[in-house]
């Protein structure tokens, strides 16, 4: 028997649906990662440390914070879990062991994430995808009820552990053995030599970067990260087998599952901001039981904008919008890239060093800026190319065999 050298996703064989939304993820994670670029890394989540005091940026944080803060990272990380399924199973129809391919596949990925937080940014989450990968891949043949049990119990512990250390650390500092805010609320001049590093050299940046870097790769994935993307992976995972990208769900499902999704998540979302302005943005409660009405309810609110975007996809509603999206969650790896590039063009001190010029309102224009260059280049890139730069690199050492780049040149599958 003769079986065909494995080769990427191309053509007729992708999924259109999870192309268009991967493309909402990718340019949607930035309006939260855009403030790690342009403010102090305390101000990610709390606008106290932001220097923005305006009305229209609080409005804008607060905005963003409803409408983003981890809901688009839990599209990518549920997309992510899709993709385990649409790669081995396409390769295990083939005849094709899919094992070998899928763990060099993370083990690149984990080395691009890597070279992409240690050089470039501190914020990347290619790591973490990389490691909850090969974790969930095993688990890829077990039944869709079965792996969606698993991830809903992932997610439950990650929620159960992250509140455990949050009365914890209230337990310590009431005791007065530690002082939290001391230790988590940096002091104007703590924040003002952070804005020095990032607008100095890439050199000068490098100390803080790559310390930020390891605590995310490190005890925040342990904490965090692990639970959080691997139980929306195993989710992923299910819900690819069920069908939810391909005919299977009705309009009316995807429908249902949009007005289930908001009505459940919104409120929740709601009450966490609520809770956290009540605070001041300030304490163990806004970063530990607060941030939990957000953790829940950022689910309800990625599945209405998983629904709803596959329904614009079903319907054929603004299909030239689509095609662009399309075309952008293609190269998904290299935009999310370039994202970082660009902003730190802007931000850093290596580029503008706009680093604590822009409010959150202002932000905003940047990531518009950046949003119009790759929703322009993208489909521009793929008329004449099979894949997007990175992404060929990649799939060059997954396959461990250089990719046909140009489009018109012969597949490896003919």
């Amino acid at each position: 028997m003769i079986v065909a050298h494995p080769a990427p996703t191309i053509g007729t064989d992708r999924i259109e649906s999870i192309d268009v939304l991967r493309g909402v993820a990718v340019l949607g994670i930035l309006l939260m990662n855009v403030r790690t670029f342009a403010l102090p890394s305390a101000a990610y989540a709390s606008p106290v440390f932001g220097g923005g005091d305006t009305s229209i940026d609080s409005l804008a944080f607060i905005y963003v914070e409803a409408a983003a803060s981890l809901k688009f990272m839990a599209i990518f990380s549920f997309l992510f879990g899709a993709g385990v399924m649409l790669f081995t199973s396409r390769l295990e129809r083939r005849s094709a062991q899919s094992g070998q391919y899928w763990y060099r596949r993370m083990l690149w990925l984990l080395a691009i994430g890597l070279c992409h937080a240690w050089l470039l940014w501190w914020g990347d989450i290619l790591v973490a995808y990389a490691a909850c990968g090969m974790l969930v891949y095993p688990l890829r043949r077990l039944k869709p009820l079965t792996q969606a049990g698993i991830g809903l119990a992932l997610l439950v512990f990650g929620t159960t552990l992250w509140w455990g250390i949050g009365e914890a650390l209230t337990a310590a500092q009431a005791t007065g053995s530690v002082d939290y805010v001391a230790e988590m609320s940096p002091s104007p001049e703590q924040l003002e030599a952070e804005r020095a590093a990032w607008r100095g050299s890439w050199l000068d940046q490098s100390s803080k970067r790559i310390s930020l870097a390891v605590e995310l790769e490190t005890f925040v994935f342990a904490i965090w990260l692990l639970w959080r993307c691997g139980g929306l992976m195993l989710l992923g995972m299910a819900c690819y087998k069920w069908g939810l990208f391909s005919r299977n769900f009705s309009r009316k499902t995807l429908g249902w599952l949009a007005v289930g999704g908001i009505c459940a998540g919104a409120p929740l979302v709601a009450i966490g901001l609520a809770a956290n302005i009540t605070d001041g943005w300030e304490g163990i409660s806004v970063s530990f039981g607060n941030s939990l009405w957000n953790y829940w309810g950022s689910l309800g609110v990625a599945a209405f904008w998983t629904a709803l975007v596959l329904l614009i996809c079903r319907t054929g509603a603004v299909a030239a919008l689509c095609t662009v999206l399309a075309s952008v969650g293609r190269m998904a790896l290299t935009n999310y890239l370039a994202q970082s590039v660009l902003c730190g063009v802007i931000f850093y001190g290596w580029g503008f060093g706009w680093h604590g010029e822009l409010g959150y309102a202002s932000q905003l224009m940047a990531v518009m800026a950046v949003w119009v260059l790759q929703l322009a280049w993208s489909p521009l890139w793929l008329r004449a190319f099979r894949f997007g730069p990175v992404e060929w690199l990649w799939r060059s050492l997954t396959y461990w065999q250089l990719q046909p780049m140009r489009r018109g040149s012969l597949h490896s599958e003919a």
